[in-house]
């Protein structure tokens, strides 16, 4: 076999190589799930006065729950970091006003990456059952909220 025929042949494995990559990242970007819940359906799953998660763990913590309420602060913990997730997807959208521009929507991811980081600190003091970790965390998550409700929230 002739060296220009190696040639030929390892330019074609390239080739394909190249085509497949791109074939599945497309197929990638195409399997990619298209957003389904809108900021209105975050905040209202996450706030409802009666039924949120944020309302139930404020609820719950307000009781002065005790260690042995083991199953209770572990399923307050998973609402703490679902709401922390929401952080992420909120950081996705754009909000209803305060974002017209670059310096605005970084405004808004920031504010989404402390609320994050908020419900996080939360979750960690449910994970240790320590309510007054946990209402301090609170208190860290209700002025997040207040801090972008301020720039972002429509009047």
């Amino acid at each position: 076999m002739s060296k220009s025929s190696i040639r030929i042949g390892v330019g074609l494995a390239g080739a394909t190589f190249l085509s497949l990559v791109v074939a599945v990242t497309v197929a990638l970007a195409d399997a990619q799930p298209k957003p389904v819940a809108g900021i209105s359906n975050v905040m209202l799953a996450v706030n409802d006065e009666d039924h949120g998660m944020y309302s139930q763990i404020k609820k719950f913590i307000a009781t002065n729950p005790g260690k042995d309420q083991a199953a209770v602060y572990k399923l307050m913990r998973s609402r703490a970091q679902i709401m922390a997730e929401c952080g992420n997807i909120l950081m996705a959208k754009s909000p209803p006003r305060g974002a017209d521009d670059a310096a605005g929507m970084t405004k808004w991811k920031q504010h989404c990456a402390d609320f994050r980081e908020c419900c996080k600190k939360l979750s960690k003091a449910l994970a240790m059952k320590k309510a007054d970790k946990a209402a301090a965390a609170i208190k860290l998550v209700d002025n997040q909220c207040t801090v972008c409700h301020d720039d972002h929230k429509s009047k």
